[in-house]
């Protein structure tokens, strides 16, 4: 009859087994081979018969399994109660970062509690960045952020700076960060523009090698250098393209007709970046469905290509108002661009219902309407509601029906003057 060996050398065995296998997988496959193996034993410690002696499934897991199942516990545990991510959030960061205790850990949140950062900022930054939770709060993070403190970045802006940029924090201060801010001041002129070019762009450790063939284009193709500047400030992202992308585009630009010494030029080179082939043509269609000529849809594009950044809806919605309801001619439409870019909800139709009140009454012509789209608010009530008011009464009341606000909200000193 076969005897089963002695407890112990069947331990050694597993012990040995379970060692030689755990050392070969990296830290982020050993926490789900952990949970596959507890599996399959518990199975097969339902299948055995009584003939099998109890001991030899009675298992006990090696003292480095536990200790790594017990950091990884760990980590998420600290991951959601000190630092606020959701529990599914706290697990994928838990697999690329592990906790042996919270020392250093508590003096990061602290570091970032003191620079005003709210909890869920903390959160957004150790979800997308959990390795931050490792470094030294003192010699590699406070200096960094210290650097963009003394530039006047603060607050949310300062936040989601750092959360979008794992490398910041990571990067070398001298060698790295520095260099690189100084690069973009030789092209923005305030700390203020560069807080908001700095959120604006996908940042990398070398700027000035990514960005300057792309500077050297522009300049080549005779940009001068506040457009350049401009282009930083407005669209960054564009001049960490690869140089070869980017030659196109702006290749694209010039050929559209845009002369590059002017602002505009910079316009249609960001407007040509978000446009493919298939979405620049479906735009020409809505276009062409309501009687533009090619020749009147490019002309559009040379003096306000930012229209051609609106959605395909947007454009054929501000269309169907203004051909087909006010009646409006494709002179008249590319004679007043920025009616493409208003807010249909709160400028377009509720001047545009004060204004066919006084077109009807004969009280203004239609040419200027093409110009009130320009005023903002207040101008456009004082020229348009509160000059006609004696006459129209009733064009208070449209106007704020039109523009969902109440009495109080255009101001109890002027509301009291026009009450009888």
């Amino acid at each position: 009859m076969f005897q089963f060996p002695r407890r112990s050398i069947i331990q050694s065995l597993l012990y040995s087994g379970f060692h030689i296998f755990w050392r070969r997988l990296n830290p982020s496959q050993n926490h789900k081979m952990l949970g596959l193996i507890c599996k399959r034993l518990s199975q097969i410690r339902w299948a055995r018969d009584s003939s099998t002696p109890p001991w030899f499934f009675q298992i006990s897991y090696p003292k480095f399994l536990s200790n790594a199942t017990n950091e990884h516990s760990l980590t998420v545990d600290y991951l959601v109660n000190s630092c606020g991510l959701s529990p599914k959030s706290a697990l994928n960061a838990s697999k690329r970062m592990d906790l042996k205790n919270t020392a250093k850990a508590d003096s990061i949140l602290t570091l970032f509690k003191n620079y005003g950062f709210t909890q869920q900022q903390i959160a957004n930054i150790i979800s997308r960045h959990p390795g931050v939770l490792k470094s030294n709060p003192d010699k590699t993070l406070k200096p960094k952020i210290d650097l963009l403190c003394n530039m006047g970045i603060s607050g949310p802006i300062l936040a989601k700076i750092l959360s979008k940029y794992a490398n910041f924090l990571t990067a070398s201060l001298e060698r790295k960060l520095i260099p690189n801010l100084e690069f973009l001041k030789s092209f923005i002129d305030t700390d203020e523009k560069i807080a908001v070019a700095l959120s604006r762009m996908r940042w990398c450790s070398r700027v000035p090698e990514t960005m300057a063939p792309n500077i050297e284009i522009l300049r080549n193709y005779g940009v001068p250098d506040s457009n350049i500047s401009n282009l930083i400030f407005l669209h960054p992202r564009l001049l960490i393209w690869k140089a070869e992308r980017f030659n196109e585009i702006v290749m694209q630009a010039k050929e559209m007709g845009l002369n590059p010494s002017t602002y505009t030029f910079i316009n249609g080179i960001r407007a040509m970046a978000g446009l493919s082939k298939a979405t620049w043509e479906a735009k020409i269609a809505v276009f062409s469905s309501f009687g533009w000529l090619e020749d009147e849809i490019f002309s559009m594009f040379r003096k306000h290509p930012t229209i051609f950044n609106l959605s395909e809806k947007r454009i054929r919605e501000r269309l169907n108002f203004f051909v087909n309801e006010l009646n409006w001619t494709v002179a008249e439409l590319r004679r007043c661009p920025l009616a493409f870019q208003c807010s249909m909800e709160k400028r377009i139709a509720p001047r545009c219902s004060v204004l066919r009140v006084l077109l009807a009454k004969g009280l203004l012509k239609k040419e200027k309407m093409i110009t009130v789209f320009n005023w903002t608010d207040d101008q456009f009530y004082d020229k348009y509601v509160l000059k006609y008011l004696e006459e129209q009464p009733q064009l208070l009341e449209i106007y704020q029906r039109e523009m969902g606000i109440q009495e109080s909200e255009i101001g109890s000193d002027i509301v009291s003057g026009l009450k009888p």
